[in-house]
């Protein structure tokens, strides 16, 4: 190990995290697969899309944000799987110190995306992250229907109330119309 390499892996955190990578050539799939083979922990929102399949119509899933998994290890694993995967993802990290390390996710954060891009639901929408300019002002939680249990912001996206979940920088999704009634300011 290299000198500089043994600094990043001597400020990594350990515990276990959520982590995200970048994922190059619309590989979601396969490197899913890579790193649930290597025992770990993986989470991608996934849509079901109509494709032509030998001249029949089939609904296959295809992933929500194409580019963008989620994997569950501590910091030390992701910076493992970051240079075996190396040219095939980009680990999501930050500068601590002087010294870039893993970006770990919230865990309430991640729980409430995974909930809200679980639900079977055609009118999610996903943004890009600076697509919506929405103001950290009064957060909500949904106290019922099928997002019960997600906190978020509301905000007005193509005239609807929708509750806007996100992962911090990297993923932004935007519900159905929510009535104002299964709304609980927190």
């Amino acid at each position: 190990m290299l000198s500089g390499q043994t600094s990043v892996m001597n400020s990594i955190e350990n515990p276990i995290r959520w982590y995200a990578f970048k994922v190059f050539f619309n590989k979601v799939f396969e490197i899913d697969e890579l790193l649930r083979e290597g025992g770990l922990k993986t989470y991608f929102p996934v849509v079901k899309v109509e494709k032509q399949i030998g001249g029949k119509t089939k609904k296959v899933d295809r992933p929500a944000i194409s580019s963008l998994i989620f994997v569950r290890c501590t910091g030390e694993e992701v910076v493992v799987w970051q240079r075996k995967l190396t040219g095939r993802v980009m680990l999501y990290t930050h500068v601590t110190d002087g010294v870039r390390v893993p970006s770990p996710i919230d865990e309430e954060e991640m729980r409430v995306f995974m909930l809200v891009t679980s639900v079977d639901d055609e009118r999610l929408e996903y943004l890009g992250v600076g697509t919506v300019d929405y103001k950290k002002g009064q957060r909500v939680r949904v106290i019922d229907g099928p997002y019960k249990g997600c906190l978020g912001f509301i905000k007005r996206v193509k005239g609807n109330r929708r509750l806007l979940v996100s992962v911090e920088g990297l993923a932004l999704v935007a519900t159905s119309y929510i009535p104002a009634a299964f709304l609980e300011k927190i």
